[in-house]
């Protein structure tokens, strides 16, 4: 009996069709760390694929890694950024504004950049909204909305509701604070810590009091307690103005994240 050979073949599964078909179900699939390392391996096999590279670098701003996505853009077109295709330039400027680079950002919004006109205020909007230009922002979007119907609406909504925060003046809640203890942190809205401030100083105050009154100036106890109250009062002094500060930080903190969260929602 005559015995042939047997040829097994098998199916490449590391070719452009099979990466191509992984990393597109990894990215629907939001595995977006795992969609760059294909894409990576796509880019490879066709460098000039401009599809290859927009996903390659959208998957690595998706996953958070916002180094590799903008320096993948420098090595894809150099200094010569005013050369990307209009999807590529917005993905760069989503990538510069979720890494806070907002100088970046600047600079080439008014070079000649490939951004759409409507891309390119919305960009602004942004930029002005993270730099803590609130007013400003919303004079700009509020002039974009009423020219373009599809001016994003989440930008036009932030921007009016940032210009219409009130930040805290860190030496008027030192001013509230030296005139009645406690008061400045009540004018920052920090109502636990400016009663624990004002007992602290009043308690204190009226002990050093009654020390003083039962026994003298020279009392011990007198000194003692009016030494502790002196100290709690410039303390809350030092306080209020810490807490304005904290305040108004924690408001822009605010109005940043809704930004980052607009950004990466890819509505431009």
């Amino acid at each position: 009996m005559a015995l042939y050979p047997t040829f097994c073949y098998t199916q490449n599964l590391y070719d452009r069709e099979h990466s191509q078909k992984y990393a597109e179900y990894l990215f629907s699939s939001r595995q977006h760390t795992l969609a760059a390392e294909e894409f990576e391996r796509l880019v490879y096999f066709d460098r000039n694929n401009i599809s290859f590279k927009y996903y390659l670098v959208k998957s690595y701003r998706l996953s958070g890694d916002l180094n590799s996505g903008i320096n993948r853009i420098y090595s894809f077109y150099g200094s010569s950024l005013d050369t990307m295709p209009q999807i590529m330039a917005t993905e760069f400027v989503k990538l510069e504004l979720l890494s806070d680079s907002l100088s970046t950002v600047r600079t080439f919004i008014q070079q000649k950049s490939r951004l759409s006109p409507e891309n390119k205020t919305v960009v602004q909007s942004c930029d002005l909204l993270l730099n803590g230009d609130y007013n400003q922002a919303n004079l700009l979007a509020e002039d974009a909305a009423g020219k373009n119907p599809d001016f994003p609406r989440d930008i036009k909504i932030l921007s009016e509701k940032a210009a219409r925060i009130k930040f805290k003046s860190p030496v008027i809640a030192a001013g509230f604070s030296a005139i009645v203890p406690g008061t400045g942190k009540f004018y920052t809205k920090d109502w636990t810590d400016g009663v624990v401030s004002m007992l602290f100083v009043v308690a204190n105050a009226w002990q050093a009091y009654r020390g003083f009154n039962d026994h003298g100036v020279k009392s011990g106890y007198g000194w003692t307690f009016a030494s502790l109250s002196a100290s709690f009062y410039i303390g809350n002094i030092f306080g209020a103005v810490k807490a304005a500060k904290r305040y108004n930080k924690n408001k822009k903190n605010e109005i940043d994240n809704q930004v980052f969260d607009f950004v990466r929602s890819d509505n431009f």
